[in-house]
């Protein structure tokens, strides 16, 4: 009888702890969450806002720094500003925005950051995915219209150093923007863009652009790993082509991180990236 009592409070307190445990989340230190919806694509998201370790001990004004992607990349960005900032560059605030609530990832991702309707795109996440792709500029308006107002009117912004940070689709739709709004960010850190999308319709967004501008305001910075084969020859072609453009205002430069894959280079690009923009 004893035996089997001790087993049954054994097992009462093995839920108990379980419960205990799972309620007990690790939460990112100096972040918070806001809660909007995009009144462009009637989607809802999460903002994911770290604030500066001297953020509540000061009255000035910070520079911004968005990224997407938040799967990993709000992680990874809060571990390495924890160690850098303050240290190798002065203090930002990020500002992760989510995939959408309550849709796959990849669906998300395929719909807000890919320019174009591409359903044949082989090179996609899926059939599935393709048949929603190509709305970043609902996704852009959203940023521009939503996103921006709201953080600059709640934290105290320094509006004149936006930095937009984008990997993989994220790069694209960063080379989106740039193509289409340049002054949306005063910078850009783009890494792995994904430039083969869509035949490589990017490029055509940049011939179309050239033929009627003849100045690109803003500072990018291209990243990518030295193992990711055909994307780092797209990548050379489409800063060959910026070379030859010679856009007014335009500081750029591009970077291949030898022995990094697609996967590993968002930390190493990250830290370079936010090292040469905010470098103290």
């Amino acid at each position: 009888m004893y035996k089997w009592l001790f087993v049954v409070l054994s097992f009462i307190s093995s839920i108990l702890l379980t419960q205990a445990y799972a309620s007990d989340r690790f939460t990112i230190h100096n972040t918070q969450t806001l809660k909007i919806t995009s009144k462009f694509n009637l989607q809802n998201y999460e903002l994911y806002v770290r604030l500066p370790k001297g953020y509540n001990k000061s009255k000035r004004t910070y520079p911004l720094v968005l990224i997407n992607d938040t799967s990993y990349s709000i992680a990874t960005a809060s571990g390495i500003l924890h160690l850098i900032e303050g240290r190798d560059i002065e203090e930002v605030i990020v500002v992760g925005i989510s995939y959408s609530q309550g849709t796959n990832p990849l669906l998300s991702r395929t719909r807000d950051y890919t320019p174009t309707f591409a359903p044949d795109e082989t090179g996609g996440h899926s059939k599935e995915a393709q048949q929603v792709s190509g709305q970043a500029n609902r996704y852009v308006k959203f940023i521009d219209k939503q996103v921006l107002p709201l953080i600059i009117r709640s934290f105290r912004v320094d509006e004149s150093r936006k930095t937009f940070v984008g990997h993989s689709y994220g790069g694209l739709l960063g080379t989106y923007i740039l193509l289409h709004q340049p002054s949306l960010f005063e910078s850009y850190i783009l890494g792995s863009p994904s430039f083969w999308y869509d035949n490589r319709v990017i490029f055509e967004m940049e011939r179309h652009y050239a033929e009627h501008n003849e100045s690109l305001p803003a500072i990018a910075r291209y990243y990518i790993g030295g193992n990711e084969g055909a994307m780092v020859t797209d990548l050379k072609a489409f800063v060959d082509i910026l070379d030859k453009r010679q856009y007014q205002n335009f500081d750029y430069g591009y970077k291949v991180i030898s022995n990094a894959s697609h996967f590993s280079v968002f930390a190493l690009l990250l830290t370079e990236g936010l090292i040469d923009i905010y470098g103290k």
